[in-house]
Formats: structure tokens, sequence, C-alpha cells
């Protein structure tokens, strides 16, 4: 048995999420019908970060086991014919049995695109989120800056659990947050963290915009991180301007 290593980009406005769900199209779920076509034996797969519906991703990992001999090229393009257009495999390698795409993974940068323009853009309209009125980008990225380093983020991230099951930990260490004004008219945010619980990156994308546009102030920030409450986030960025940028490992 061997373990192999898939990096990965994809558009994830066809799928609903990444995670395999009979009856619905999702990434893991192409992917995974692909590598068991080519492989011909269930073929389980394990993810850096499972992106949610809409959710696009640049450079995603993904590691599988099989005891079928491997071309690692020949996989690739195999892959890659299955899974065309909105799904394409960038690497394969064979990596030590005990790498774990998920667990070995030592960071996660994610990159948020807002279109700040009076008019839409048929050609990014899928891939960015449109602000009319113009950003204060420095005053966003103050309030990046109040959210850096560990913290309980639980009013940044989805709840997830049944009230019989115990609640998951919502401490995460905020690495870096840096909103910076493109060539153009989009406003990108790059952030990273060792991971992340589901929505914080839309929940603090969202925060800064409000930010930006004036309709939150600065000073506000702190109070709304200590909060712990879903609620006190104004609003979530929609999924479609997320990419998952880069996952790294040791």
């Amino acid at each position: 048995m061997a373990r192999y290593l898939l990096r990965l980009g994809y558009h994830g406005g066809t799928f609903r999420g990444f995670a395999p769900n009979d009856g619905v199209p999702t990434v893991g779920g192409s992917l995974r019908s692909a590598l068991e076509t080519v492989l011909r034996h269930e073929v389980p797969i394990v993810c850096a970060g499972r992106t949610d519906a809409g959710v696009h991703a640049l450079d995603q990992a993904v590691h599988f086991d099989t005891d079928v001999p491997v071309d690692t090229g020949a996989l690739q393009r195999s892959v890659n014919g299955l899974c065309k257009p909105h799904i394409v495999v960038s690497e394969v390698s064979r990596v030590a049995d005990d790498f774990d795409a998920r667990f070995s993974c030592v960071g996660r940068t994610y990159r948020y695109r807002v279109l700040n323009r009076r008019l839409p853009d048929p050609f990014r309209g899928d891939v960015t989120w449109r602000i009319a009125d113009p950003l204060d980008v420095v005053a966003m990225n103050e309030a990046g800056a109040c959210l850096l380093g560990t913290h309980d983020f639980s009013s940044f991230c989805r709840r997830q659990f049944a009230e019989s099951e115990v609640e998951k930990s919502r401490v995460r260490d905020l690495r870096s947050v840096e909103w910076s004004a493109m060539p153009g008219d989009e406003v990108h945010l790059v952030i990273a963290a060792s991971s992340f619980c589901q929505q914080m990156v839309r929940s603090i994308t969202g925060l800064c915009v409000d930010v930006g546009l004036g309709r939150v102030p600065v000073d506000r920030v702190p109070a709304i991180l200590a909060a712990r409450d879903r609620t006190a986030v104004p609003r979530v960025a929609p999924p479609h301007g997320l990419f998952l940028e880069r996952v790294d490992y040791l």
C-alpha cells in the first residue's frame, strides 16, 4: 500500500463544496470518482481543508492510498481528463506513509477578491464580490490587525454542532491579515493561519468591508471578537470571492 499526494485547483462555482455528498456535485466526489475509475478500487480521500459551496482553490492538497502500481504522470493526465474543466490536478507525488494532507498541514492561506467599482464585470462576477462604494483600505487593515494572534473566534465561525454534541473549540492562531488595493479596481485580502473554522475567513472579510465602508468603527472590532457571539458580525461575505491560495507543509 502506497500513499500519494495530489495538488489541485478548482473553480468552486459548479460544486456544492468539497466533501463528497451523494446526489450533489462536489469537488471531492468528482475527484474520488475519477480516481476510482482509473485505479479500479474504492479510494477514500483526505484533503487539507474542506471548502464550502462556491469557494475556489488555487492549491488544495489531497492524499489517498492504493496498492495499485501508479505512474504519476499518467494518473495526472487521466484524472484531469475525467475532471475537466473545473478541476485541474497540478501534481501527483508519492509521499511517506505517515503523511496526512489535513493533519500534516502547518498553515493555510486564503485570498478574498473584492471588485470595488460601481458597475458589474461580466467576466469577474463569479470570482469577486462587488462593492460599489469606495473602500478605506487603511481602516480595513486596522480592523484586521485587531484580530491577529490566538483568540476564540466564535463570533466569526459558523456553529456546527447539535445540542446533544460537545461544542468544538473555536480558538485559532491568526498569523496575518493584509488588505491591498490591486492595480485596477480590485481590493484583495490575504489571510493566513494554522487552520480556520467554517466561514471564519468570510466573516472577517464581511466585517472588514463594513469597516472600510464606514458602517462599523474600527474601535468596535475588539469588542466583536471578545463577544464570542455569532450575531455580533454584521454580515458574512459571499463564497464566490474566496480562494484557498496555499497549503503549507514542513
